[in-house]
This record gives C-alpha cells, sequence and structure tokens, in this order.
C-alpha cells in the first residue's frame, strides 16, 4: 500500500471522508470535504497519514481521545457543518424512500450532555497490567482505556474508575464486562453485564464497594445487589421510575425536545397510543392532557411506568401493558379507540405497525425514530396508506457522532 494523495468532496454518512482515487470511491476516517490528505488505501477503506491541505471548517477536537475512540466520528468538524450534514442524512433517507417532505435544519440536543454510559471492561494480557475501562475503538475490538469523556455529565465522571473497580473485583471470573451507569437524580444507577452468577463472596464485595462509591442502586444482570435509594428521573415534575439497564434518551434535553413535539403535536386528541413507550418519558407527560394506552415489549420498563403511574394521581387515565409491538403490533381492530398514535421505535422502525396504521382509520400519527433509513421506509408504508407528513425535524442528542433522532407528524 503505497502513500498517495486524494482530494476529498463528501461526507459518508458514518462519518467518513469521500474520495475519488484511481477511478475508485475511498471512504477515510478524520477527513473533511475540501481537503486533500495522504492516505494509504485497501479496497474502498482507506487510512490517513497526514493532511496536506486543511479545510476552514476543521476545529481542535475537544477529546485527547479522538480518532482512538470508537464513540465520536467529527470532533474535527464545525459544528454548524455537522448540522448540515445530519440534514441531509435526514433528507438523502427520505429520498431514497421517495418521501417528500421538508427537512428543518437540525436542532442541538446536547444539552448538559449524556447521561447514561456503557463501559466496557477488560482484563490484561500480562500479570500485573491494568485493567481498562472504556470504549471500543471503531471497527475494533481493541479497547480506549478512558480518564473522562467530554460528553457525559458531570455526574458520570466517576464512571470509568468505578468501572475499573468492578472489574478489580470480578478480575477472578476473567469476562469482559459491560457496566452501564445511569445517572439519576438519586445518584449513580449502576448495572454489570456479562460476569454470569457470582459467589457470595464477590457479591459481598461488590455491595462493599457499591456503599463506599456511595452508589444508588447497583445490579447484577438486572438483580439488585444493593439499593440505597430508589432512582428516579422527573420528567416536567412527574416522578418516573428507573428499571435496572432500561433505554432512556441520551440526553434530557433530547427527551425535553421530543416530547414537548408530541405534547404539541397531539393537542386536542382525546384518547393516544404511546407505542414503544419504554418506560414513559411521554406518557406520563402525555396524561395530564388525554387518556393515555401506553405499551412496550420491555417488562421492566412496563412495570416501573406502572410504579411511576401510581406516584403520579390526578389527571387523565394512563394504563401500560406489555406487548411485542414487532411480532404482534396494534391491527386495525385494536387501534379503533384512538384517534392519534405516538411511536418511538428502536433502530429497526416499527414496520408492522405502519403496516397496521396505513389500514387503520386513525387520523394522526406522531412519529420519533432514531434511524433516518427506517424512520423512511415506515413513513413510505404511512404514505401509501393515506398519510401525508408535516416537516421533518432532525435532532442531535448524540453530538459529533453519525446517530440522529428524526420526529414528524403524519395526518390523513
Amino acid at each position: 500500500m503505497n502513500p498517495e494523495a486524494v482530494t476529498f468532496t463528501a461526507m459518508g454518512p458514518r462519518g467518513d471522508g469521500i474520495g475519488m482515487a484511481d477511478g475508485h470511491r475511498v471512504h477515510v476516517p478524520f477527513v473533511l470535504p475540501g481537503e486533500t490528505a495522504r492516505i494509504t488505501r485497501e479496497g474502498e477503506r482507506g487510512t490517513l497519514l497526514d493532511i496536506v491541505e486543511a479545510s476552514p471548517d476543521r476545529v481542535p477536537p475537544p477529546c485527547p481521545h479522538f480518532t482512538r475512540c470508537g464513540g465520536c466520528a467529527v470532533q474535527h468538524w464545525a459544528g454548524d457543518r455537522i448540522a448540515e450534514w445530519k440534514r441531509e442524512r435526514v433528507a438523502t433517507a427520505l429520498r431514497r424512500a421517495k418521501v417528500e417532505a421538508e427537512v428543518l435544519p437540525a436542532r442541538d440536543a446536547h444539552g448538559a450532555g449524556r447521561r447514561r454510559a456503557t463501559l466496557h471492561v477488560r482484563y490484561p494480557k500480562m500479570p500485573g497490567g491494568r485493567i481498562e475501562a472504556g470504549f471500543m475503538q471503531a471497527r475494533s475490538h481493541a479497547l480506549v482505556d478512558l480518564d473522562s469523556c467530554p460528553l457525559l455529565v458531570r455526574a458520570l465522571a466517576p464512571a470509568p474508575e468505578i468501572a475499573r473497580d468492578i472489574g478489580h473485583i470480578l478480575r477472578g471470573v476473567a469476562k469482559p464486562l459491560d457496566i452501564q451507569v445511569t445517572a439519576c437524580e438519586s445518584g449513580l444507577d449502576c448495572d454489570i453485564r456479562g460476569s454470569g452468577p457470582l459467589v457470595d463472596g464477590l457479591r459481598q464485595k461488590l455491595v462493599a464497594l457499591a456503599r463506599a462509591r456511595d452508589l444508588a442502586r447497583l445490579t447484577l444482570h438486572g438483580e439488585r445487589l444493593v439499593e440505597a435509594r430508589v432512582p428516579v428521573l422527573t420528567f416536567d415534575g412527574l416522578t418516573a421510575y428507573l428499571p435496572p439497564g432500561s433505554f432512556l434518551q441520551a440526553t434530557a434535553e433530547a427527551e425535553a425536545m421530543l416530547a414537548g413535539f408530541a405534547l404539541e403535536a397531539l393537542k386536542g386528541a382525546k384518547h393516544v397510543a404511546d407505542l414503544f413507550c419504554g418506560l414513559g418519558p411521554f406518557a406520563l407527560r402525555l396524561a395530564r392532557h388525554m387518556k393515555v394506552s401506553a405499551m412496550d415489549s420491555d417488562k421492566g420498563a412496563i412495570e416501573a411506568l406502572g410504579r411511576s403511574i401510581r406516584a403520579n394521581p390526578g389527571g387523565k387515565p394512563l394504563v401500560a401493558q406489555a406487548r411485542d409491538l414487532f411480532r404482534r403490533p396494534l391491527f386495525v381492530p385494536d387501534l379503533k379507540p384512538f384517534d392519534a398514535v405516538l411511536m418511538d421505535p428502536p433502530r429497526q422502525g416499527a414496520e408492522a405497525q405502519a403496516r397496521e396504521l396505513a389500514k387503520s382509520k386513525v387520523a394522526k400519527v406522531v412519529s420519533i425514530s432514531c434511524d433516518p433509513e427506517s424512520f423512511a421506509r415506515d413513513a413510505r408504508i404511512l404514505m401509501d396508506g393515506g398519510f401525508r407528513p408535516g416537516p421533518v425535524t432532525p435532532v442531535d442528542q448524540f453530538r459529533y457522532s453519525a446517530h440522529v433522532e428524526v420526529m414528524a407528524v403524519f395526518a390523513r
């Protein structure tokens, strides 16, 4: 692989610069459109050696781990250009699905930072080496040992050391671990995955660590080891209980932004189905104004939502139900009681549910998605069933990454 100079003209969907070398497209991380760089390449993938001519949009990355840590792709790019790129990512997905809709400028939802992180723990290959805790390198099984991450809320600053402490206690198990840490209002909630069952001696050491670190709760594969304080969040003054290892919008700013959009879009509705509801950040807010039926396949999240419903009396009726909406979506007869539907599915989207909505008489669908491609596919299904989309808004809660949220209203 001989070094060669390539001029880059575009940014790919994963944050790689795209250029042409000997008539072939090449993708190279950490290069910007308009730059000329010296690279080596193998097939369509290239490795950056150095920048020959830098873009005026290049900025100093805020994190010393950038280019090694796989969590971020574009820390070297000016923020306004990142926003334009994410808007274009959404617009491209819609065009490919033949969805005609206005795409608004991307909205920044980073706020105070990400309030949850999953840290990976790996053990040294040589005796006496350091136990590592951090994020994986991009396209690699190698781990970047972190001291800090500038994208996390301040409360998560101790998370890497807590993960290493856990790894030290479980070093005899010698299994790769995943440590999910969430910043709650009552403290840090920590869930350990990957260790398998543990003997009582190790469990007691973990309990002692949780007390020494003043964790709100420590769980093992969702099983409670110790709970000093109940992990809770507040959604616009409403108390919400957090199940171990549950999904939660990455930033509080994004959660509030998406919920505000849903509330405004559903104003005047009498009975709403909140599908893929999780632990209820939308449902709890909506129930102040309308009857809500909330559904999700995560039984732990539904149980927590039930507890939250009891902790917030008043408002309109709110019912939480466990239901696998991929295998058993709300069918046309099930949809008859609802005049509107809100859905916020995982990355694979809600194809089965969209097909039932397209056949139904539901008047309005509020669609929120973490994946532009599955959003566009489901949008096309809704449109084929007689819905028309309003403006589509990209929401950026994963700063410096390729991820982007999407929200839009579909009405008949």
